[in-house]
């Protein structure tokens, strides 16, 4: 039968079977480890894009940390008044009943839990197999090892498992603070001149939706709590771990946003979304730059898998300890050897390895964050009901600026609630479909004259070898991919447009991206586009890192030194010379504006020593430059410059004129000289039957010929 406790008082000790073994160190690396992941990296373009400006991307940053700490605090009073393992679970339970707790457990256990550890082990294998070249066919038995790593060492034991995360909070930084440091003072042209204070983008989004955007990167906070049984003295370690450790990810937060502010304008960073830190880090330090920082994505990704599987599988023991969930018998056993709850281990990682081949996890990650954020809401609420239920209980830690700072985390929770709604009403009407269906489970379990004997109570060994065999036969369905063609690695720099960007969807497209697509279907390859900075674009070529590179790329003797080069696909381009129109041509003593890396600075460089060369990493930095009068004039490539005139972002009235003529083509390395081949053949096809010239003029009008 199902227990009851709805009358039950706070137990005084901690919990039998597990052990205190969590120190204040351990305690912190388990809310900065499982904060600080691939949010750090992925989330400043999607908050600079719902914010519209850096100064309101910095403070939904500042504010989304604000509401967390309050958040905080609020817990830590709940978290040391009722120190057993389960965290917010146990606390809706000692407040509002069972029937919440056992809500807010099966939200854990079926949704949001399976559902965020299905997402980032997606992410961690995609970034594993595009750094080590991996076909996309492995990145199943990439995902399961990465999660059976995580599995084993917490099934050793929580200790192990916390100094896992202790290595892995410190790894991680290291990338951070580079990034940090090196984009903040860094002063040798690396950092784009005047794009801290780049200009805004328009937005329809409301400020709530860049709020969320960051709670999104903050969360993990209020898991720790789930472990207050096995931190020591919790009343002193428990609230300076969450306080301490979301302070210190505020000031990480902000201070990688502002580096990445200084080095992009608003539209450049929300276009290159994802791969802004991996151009970042290129534009500092080359090619190994980029790979430094898919090294510090996955660190973090391992972190954040540890941090919530040691503390979600807590959740699926409590309610296997209550009877609340089927297989009780099994899933609330301890391992004697490792004191850890191996069984809810294995039970999260099957199911989050379930989701993760067969689910969309990025929507259900998405349902899952308005389910939690709605039992953070009654959490919050639940500290004034604990004032007046539990009055004479003693508390070694009251929340300061009572009733101020419960009332901020409330605040906060119906800020983001609101903010989900109004911006994705659909998922937060499934997900509350969805946590409401576990009621019917809960009377079941309740009713149920035979409770949950059903479940054989196989040794925690049998559960392993089944688990092992589950996961051997959805390897062996997912190497059976449909596409078997050949996987081709393609470098872009997706900042060119109309040649490669990426548009208001994010999808990567222009004339180049086009053209390689079709290429490559003619072909009998696939491709896989590897955003990488222009200056690092022919090493990557040269080095094997790539496969080949596309980006409106000019041939010239001194690139075809490092790389080989196909048949040019535009014979006519070239650069041109902008100048304000009234100008004379003469450009001695002026200042020309030219993108860093490319053949337009190599070109205004041999002009003559009387003319200044302005170095510019970011494109909208140089119109902007422009457009102010703090440069005279622009060598570029002319269908970019066209481009630029045609959409208005050149203010002024201005001539252009043509002054070196290129060709353009796509560069792949030596050893690819067959697939090259292959290449060559497809442009003089395309060529000869007039597809090419098709394409050009859809993307450069019809007045240009190729």
């Amino acid at each position: 039968m199902m227990k009851e406790n709805e009358n039950s008082q706070p137990e005084e000790g901690k919990q039998e079977g597990l052990r205190a073994d969590l120190g204040l160190v351990s305690a912190l690396s388990l809310v900065v480890g499982m904060v600080l992941g691939a949010g750090a990296f992925m989330k400043p373009p999607a908050v600079l894009a719902a914010a519209g400006d850096f100064n309101l991307a910095l403070a939904a940053w500042a504010i989304g940390g604000l509401f967390s700490i309050a958040g905080g605090l609020t817990l830590c009073e709940l978290g040391v008044l009722f120190p057993q393992t389960g965290g917010i679970f146990v606390y809706l339970e000692k407040l509002y009943g069972p029937r919440v707790s056992f809500l807010y457990g099966w939200m854990l256990s079926v949704i949001f839990g399976p559902a965020l550890i299905g997402a980032l082990t997606g992410y961690f294998s995609s970034v594993f197999c595009l750094l080590f070249n991996i076909p996309d066919a492995y990145s199943g038995v990439v995902g399961a090892a990465a999660l059976a790593f995580i599995a084993i060492v917490n099934s050793v034991g929580v200790k192990e498992a916390g100094y896992l995360q202790t290595l892995a909070t410190f790894c991680k930084l290291i990338p951070i603070i580079m990034l940090t440091v090196f984009g903040l003072f860094k002063g040798s042209g690396q950092v784009a001149l005047f794009s801290a204070s780049g200009g805004a983008i328009n937005t329809a989004a409301p400020f709530s939706v860049a709020i969320l955007a960051t709670l999104f990167a903050y969360d993990g906070w209020a898991q720790v709590a789930s472990v207050a049984g096995e931190i020591k003295n919790p009343s002193k370690i428990l609230p300076k771990a969450i306080i301490g450790g979301v302070a210190f990810l505020i000031v990480v937060y902000i201070s990688i946003n502002v580096a990445m502010f200084k080095m992009f304008p608003v539209s450049e960073m929300v276009a290159l979304g994802h791969d802004a830190s991996s151009i970042a880090a290129q534009k500092m330090f080359g090619l190994v730059g980029g790979n430094l920082i898919a090294v510090g994505i996955m660190i973090s990704i391992l972190g954040g898998l540890n941090g919530y599987i040691m503390t979600l599988s807590r959740n699926i023991y409590i309610m296997g300890q209550r009877g609340q969930i089927f297989g009780a018998s099994v899933l609330s056993k301890i391992d004697q050897d490792s004191n850890s709850p191996v069984n809810a281990i294995v039970m999260l990682v099957v199911s989050s390895y379930f989701y993760y081949r067969l689910l969309d996890a990025d929507k259900l990650s998405d349902i899952a964050m308005f389910s939690i954020w709605l039992f953070y809401l009654l959490a919050f609420i639940g500290i004034f009901i604990a004032r007046k239920k539990y009055a004479d209980m003693v508390r070694t830690y009251k929340v300061p600026l009572y009733p101020l700072v419960p009332l901020i985390a409330i605040g906060g929770a119906l800020y983001v609630i609101y903010g989900m709604l109004s911006n994705q009403f659909l998922n937060g009407i499934i997900s509350i479909a969805l946590t409401l269906a576990g009621l019917p489970v809960y009377y079941y379990l309740r009713r149920s004259e035979h409770g949950i004997g059903w479940w054989p109570n196989f040794k925690t060994k049998y559960i392993m070898g089944l688990a092992s065999l589950l996961i051997i036969g959805l390897l062996t369905l997912s190497v059976h991919v449909f596409d078997n063609r050949q996987e081709i690695h393609v470098a872009v720099v997706p900042a060119f447009e109309p040649f490669t960007y990426e548009d208001q969807h994010a999808k990567l497209t222009g004339f180049d991206i086009e053209l390689m697509n079709i290429v490559a279907e003619k072909s009998g390859v696939k491709v896989r586009y590897e955003a990488v900075a222009l200056e690092s674009i022919f090493e990557a070529v040269n080095n094997g890192a790539v496969d080949a590179a596309v980006c409106s790329l000019s041939v010239t003797p001194e690139r075809q030194k490092n790389v080989t080069f196909t048949k040019p696909y535009i014979e006519t381009g070239g650069l041109a010379l902008l100048t304000r129109r009234g100008d004379t041509a003469d450009l001695s003593g002026k200042t020309i504006a030219v993108p860093g890396g490319s053949t337009s600075e190599t070109f205004a460089r041999s002009i003559g020593n009387t003319a200044k060369v302005q170095v510019f990493q970011s494109n909208k930095d140089m119109i902007k430059a422009f457009n102010q009068g703090w440069v005279d004039a622009i060598v570029f490539d002319k269908l970019i410059l066209e481009h630029f005139v045609a959409k208005k972002m050149i203010e002024k009235p201005v001539t252009m004129q043509n002054i070196n003529r290129e060709e353009y083509a796509i560069a792949f390395s030596a050893k690819n000289k067959a697939m090259g081949e292959k290449f060559n053949k497809v442009i003089a096809e395309m060529k000869k039957n007039g597809e090419l010239e098709a394409l050009y003029e859809k993307w450069f009008g019809e007045n240009q010929h190729s």
